[in-house]
């Protein structure tokens, strides 16, 4: 499928290609244009955008030419595809997951301060609250769990678990009917708490597989899939 891209993709694109190739110069519209596979319009509104910023200067019947080439700012966009009550999709998802938190624990029990592990306390008071009343769970679990990614301290983890963050929210709506889906995992979140404060890498990533194995499990124990 034919990606559709717009100005703000070419700014992007035209940006890496000035860091990658060291260009003093950009190659004519109708050269990027057929290079990057999009019309000469785009073209045109990016190298507005870039002329905007600095990055480059257009020079009429001389070309456009690279103002600077360091500390330019790069969007990257993280773009998925999924579909609601897809057993693969949510699997898939749980184990990417699994990765980027595995890394987001390792590094909050590395660097995250004394004020960091005090305003973790405070989701992990919210949540076993909410464990009790079973008002607004789902909110207050995925507060315990953005707090791990922001008390890592590392920006770039934490954008794209949002980007994996929304795309499981609409998943674990009730996956597959299943309403209790991610109760078995909640009584370990104390205990996973505890091995983070208490900045034990091994115990709480040990913790954290089992609760995600057991979120694997209510999707395997319904659609009978092994992977």
């Amino acid at each position: 499928m034919k990606t559709r891209r717009t100005s703000t993709d070419i700014v992007n694109r035209l940006k890496k290609m000035i860091v990658l190739d060291d260009l003093d110069k950009l190659p004519g519209e109708l050269e990027l244009s057929e290079r990057l596979g999009v019309s000469r319009t785009i073209v045109r509104e990016a190298i507005r955008v870039l002329e905007y910023e600095g990055v480059t200067r257009t020079v009429h019947g001389s070309g456009t030419f690279v103002l600077k080439r360091s500390r330019l700012k790069i969007l990257f966009n993280v773009n998925f595809e999924i579909e609601t009550d897809s057993a693969r999709d949510i699997l898939d998802l749980i184990e990417l997951r699994r990765t980027l938190e595995r890394s987001a624990i390792s590094l909050a029990i590395a660097s995250a301060t004394r004020s960091d592990f005090e305003d973790f306390a405070i989701c992990m008071e919210d949540l076993e609250k909410a464990i009790v009343s079973r008002r607004d769970l789902g909110n207050v679990d995925s507060r315990f769990h953005k707090k791990i990614f922001e008390i890592s301290h590392n920006r770039f983890l934490e954008k794209v678990f949002q980007v994996v963050f929304d795309g499981l929210e609409v998943l674990w709506k009730s996956p597959l009917g299943l309403e209790t889906f991610g109760d078995a995992g909640l009584p370990f979140h104390r205990t996973l708490y505890d091995a983070i404060i208490a900045r034990n890498s091994a115990e709480a990533l040990r913790i954290y597989d089992h609760i995600i194995d057991l979120d694997r499990k209510d999707i395997q124990d319904v659609t009978g899939i092994s992977y």
